[in-house]
């Protein structure tokens, strides 16, 4: 080959892969013709699908693991009878006691006051369908962790969005599996606890927020408060977040404090009738909810080796045993890719990956500041609430860095090629 035949393959090669790069760059920005368009609309409908599909199978597997479960499995010893006491005597519904109540004092006229009270509603709703079983206070779980995967699917591709259609797809599709051998909310949303469920209006919330949809997302945030008090400080990042999308400091405080707050007190509402009015619930649940979240001491007898810290929970350290073989473990990989890349988030100024990054740090905060304030009995299942947040951001950074590396290293290809003569 001559050497002017090889600076034409050169030049030649050069140009198609300027013209594949340009095209990248042009998908990233929107800007393709009809026939990529349609390509990557059915590349996003496809991989939805299957991640639809495969939730499907991931609530059905739950089902074949969870469904057999004998009696009360850890905290549904309070949280079911408080459901069906809410059901019954709060709401006055007649629904008979199929199935006996565990063997606690005060059981028949418990309501977890000391808990925000969404999902007990959730879980009387199943009951009132279903009847007072297993099956129907766990049902509920299992619906939400399907809902979840999908979710994760959904926030994993809006936050890589901009990035162009493979990019968001892909971020999407780690942040689902994730989740899905996420060990803390596969043990959390098979049994009926509040931890899946404060995950999942979590992770709602944030998707609707870097969605920019922000009545939906305010309204979601109150959800989140409404499932579990270690929701409340989403606070923090959602008003700095909803700050860059609007200006007057009356619509952010109504976004992200007024919604979110008439949410809570009406879903509350029910709770005020029963207890007497405004004031006798607020000293009796909220007062009480906040007492007890800076106190130690909520542990059975023999249990002290299972309390664990919120570092320690980066290690894996005493992951809870919440009965029938079932431990509230934790994915050291992905807890520490978390840690990792929260600042590589800061460095490539991704303002949406940057509060899915604070969105999980808030919550860890908030329980590392219980622990500090006198609560020293925090367990594993505690990083469920937070943990489906955390799989999505790992996911979608992982992906991010990678096609900021590779940018990167396209521009210096480029700067160094030679020029024409």
């Amino acid at each position: 080959m001559t050497r002017i035949s090889i600076h034409k393959y050169f030049y030649l090669t050069r140009d198609v892969c300027f013209l594949h790069y340009t095209r990248l760059c042009n998908s990233a920005a929107g800007k393709f013709n009809n026939g990529e368009r349609r390509a990557y609309m059915r590349l996003r409908w496809i991989a939805l699908a299957a991640v639809v599909v495969v939730a499907a199978v991931y609530v059905y597997y739950t089902y074949t693991q969870f469904a057999g479960l004998q009696g009360y499995v850890s905290d549904e010893t309070w949280y079911a009878p408080a459901a069906y006491n809410i059901l019954t005597q709060v709401f006055g519904y007649n629904e008979s006691m199929s199935y006996p109540y565990p063997n606690a004092s005060g059981i028949s006229t418990y309501l977890n006051l000391e808990h925000p009270p969404l999902v007990k509603y959730i879980l009387a709703l199943s009951i009132a369908a279903l009847g007072y079983y297993p099956l129907a206070w766990r049902l509920p779980g299992w619906i939400v962790g399907g809902a979840a995967v999908v979710l994760a699917y959904l926030t994993g591709y809006e936050l890589l969005r901009d990035r162009g259609e493979a990019a968001a797809v892909l971020a999407g599709a780690i942040s689902a599996v994730a989740l899905i051998f996420d060990p803390n909310f596969w043990a959390l949303h098979g049994i009926a606890m509040l931890d899946a469920y404060a995950g999942f209006f979590a992770l709602l919330a944030l998707y609707l927020l870097v969605s920019e949809r922000r009545l939906a997302s305010s309204i979601a945030l109150g959800l989140a408060f409404a499932a579990k008090e270690t929701t409340f400080p989403l606070l923090l990042p959602y008003l700095y977040y909803i700050g860059e999308l609007e200006d007057k400091p009356l619509k952010r405080l109504t976004y992200a404090v007024f919604i979110p707050a008439a949410v809570y007190v009406a879903l509350s509402a029910p709770l005020m009738v029963y207890l007497g009015g405004p004031v006798a619930w607020f000293k009796d649940s909220f007062l009480h909810m906040m007492s007890w979240d800076v106190t130690s001491g909520h542990i059975a007898g023999n249990a002290e080796s299972q309390i664990s810290t919120p570092w320690g929970w980066f290690l894996d350290i005493h992951p809870f045993y919440l009965g029938q073989n079932l431990y509230a473990r934790v994915n050291v990989a992905v807890m520490w890719l978390w840690a990792i890349l929260t600042p590589v988030a800061v460095l490539l100024k991704d303002k949406k990956l940057v509060i899915a990054a604070l969105f999980p740090w808030s919550m860890w905060a908030g329980l590392a500041a219980a622990y500090a304030l006198g609560n020293t009995t925090l367990f594993s299942f505690y990083v469920a609430d937070f943990s489906p947040m955390v799989d999505v951001f790992a996911g979608s950074a992982v992906v991010a860095a990678l096609a900021a590396w590779d940018e990167r290293g396209r521009r210096s290809r480029r700067r160094g090629s030679p020029s024409r003569v």
